[in-house]
């Protein structure tokens, strides 16, 4: 049995430049962090906390608001049972736009609470939408409630998920509670829904992600691509200023975490939500010229040899080039990943040894001399190296 009492999910919708991650971990870990990455598609995030004598879990979906991943939006909304609009009162350009997030919210989960919420309150000398302005905006589109707030001081951030809670309570208690104390975030999935769906998204022209059986599976070149691939990881609150030290994937699936990955996970997203995401990920991959960094090295590196494979032009430029620079890096775990697969072997002798005169090779040398593991041919070679340079 669940050790709560009622799950609510809620959107975190607003323009990209609105604090919608730096609210969340305010509101999580009770610390403010500056200067985040923006989200790609979406990023979750939950708490459990004490309302009315009940243990509620709020499931928090931040979507990160880039125009090219709006179409994601109707997927992720499903199952919603509440949601919050940010915009900036330093900016009411973020203050027009939210009409157009509204219809989407309404189009794609009802009529559900809505809360609109001014953020950055602390620069209030700054302020160019008003509290009034706010308000006659909040009734103006029948929303639930309005509430300003600051993210850096703390400001109202417990106040506002109360009162999204509250509304959550008086919206669903006529019917849904009444009955149905445990609400987990898919109890929208009907069993007519959970028939076979055939959903597919081309990234590219030899890329491909289907939604098959309830399963996600990548395509290259029309050829299915078998690899296991997770979507989600845990960041625990004691641990969330690791998140914004994080170079890769990689890193974070060491450092923090990864009680989300795989089918046991408590933490249960539709299979339409996971494919999605996926779709997601992989999209933010090609676009930014198939950094491995995004994805984990497990699916980045096959993926990318797969597509070189097939002719991606892009994928045959930068495929040994990101070998190059993830040993480079000297990040024992991807290095190590990179010789035990075989990978080491698609660098020439002179592209290799160009990479053990780099400057930033050099400087992470002594990450290479805690593990047995390194082949003995290029261990001479750094050894050589070493000797050179004494």
């Amino acid at each position: 049995m669940p050790d709560y009492d009622y799950t609510w999910k809620i959107m975190m919708l607003g323009d990209r430049s609105v604090p919608k991650t730096s609210l969340t971990i305010r509101y999580i870990s009770g610390f403010f962090l500056d200067n985040l990455k923006l989200t790609i598609g979406v990023d979750f995030y939950s708490k459990t906390t004490d309302f009315r004598g009940k243990r509620v879990k709020l499931q928090i979906w931040d979507f990160g608001g880039e125009e090219r991943f709006r179409f994601l939006l109707h997927q992720y909304c499903m199952g919603a049972n509440g949601a919050m609009f940010l915009y900036d009162i330093t900016n009411p350009l973020t203050l027009a736009h939210l009409p157009d997030w509204i219809q989407l919210i309404r189009g794609h989960a009802g009529d559900i609470p809505i809360i609109l919420v001014g953020t950055k309150l602390h620069l209030e000398r700054f302020r160019v939408v008003t509290r009034e302005e706010g308000l006659e905006f909040a009734q103006r589109y029948n929303l639930s409630s309005f509430v300003e707030l600051s993210s850096k001081t703390g400001q109202n951030v417990e106040r506002v998920f109360e009162v999204i809670t509250e509304k959550l309570f008086e919206r669903y208690n006529r019917n849904t509670i009444r009955n149905q104390p445990h609400i987990p975030i898919n109890n929208y999935q009907s069993k007519k829904k959970r028939r076979t769906v055939k959903k597919e998204f081309k990234i590219n022209k030899k890329l491909t992600v289907k939604l098959e059986n309830n399963r996600t599976n990548i395509y290259v070149d029309g050829k299915l691509f078998n690899q296991c691939k997770y979507l989600l990881l845990n960041i625990s609150t004691n641990r969330i200023r690791d998140y914004d030290i994080i170079a890769s994937i990689d890193e974070a699936a060491e450092r923090l975490d990864r009680s989300l990955e795989g089918r046991n996970s408590h933490f249960t997203i539709s299979p339409k939500t996971e494919f999605w995401g996926h779709c997601s990920n992989i999209q933010a991959w090609y676009e930014n010229n198939y950094d491995t960094r995004i994805l984990h090295r497990n699916l980045a590196f096959p993926l990318l040899k797969s597509l070189a494979a097939a002719n991606d032009a892009l994928a045959k430029k930068v495929f040994k080039e990101e070998i190059a620079l993830r040993l480079e890096s000297g990040y024992p775990s991807v290095v190590f990943y990179l010789i035990e697969k075989g990978f080491l072997k698609l660098l020439t002798e002179e592209e290799l040894n160009t990479i053990i005169e780099s400057p930033k090779f050099l400087e992470n040398l002594h990450k290479w001399f805690s593990n047995k593991n390194v082949p003995a041919q290029l261990s001479q070679k750094i050894k050589n190296k070493l000797d050179n340079m004494n």
